[in-house]
């Protein structure tokens, strides 16, 4: 279930779909113009969880994830560790969720 307000990321009370397991370099750029470079550790088709320094983004931020092959995909972050930050996709189009589906559908990722 998911709880809509317009200033904030949407609330996720669980997670809708399993992750896979992958080692992938990707950039994450903010609206403020922030970019940064970052490890993808898990992804679904809802969202993923991305190594990137202590506090470098803060939650509720909207950010744009770029992956090796240029595909870009936004996404709330919806929770920091000391590890990196959680992403719920949105505004994924056709062409963004079949590269997602591609990439599911792939092998395990390593660099």
């Amino acid at each position: 279930m998911i709880a809509k307000d317009k200033t904030r990321a949407p609330i996720v009370e669980h997670r809708w779909k399993k992750r896979r397991q992958i080692v992938l370099d990707v950039v994450v750029r903010d609206r403020t113009g922030l970019s940064l470079r970052g490890t993808g550790r898990d992804i679904s088709n809802h969202g993923m969880f991305i190594r990137v320094p202590p506090q470098a983004v803060s939650a509720n931020k909207v950010v744009e994830i770029e992956f090796p092959n240029c595909a870009c995909v936004r996404g709330w972050v919806m929770h920091t560790t000391d590890e990196g930050i959680g992403i719920m996709f949105h505004s994924v189009g056709n062409t963004e969720q079949d590269f997602l589906r591609q990439l599911l559908a792939e092998k395990p990722v390593t660099k």
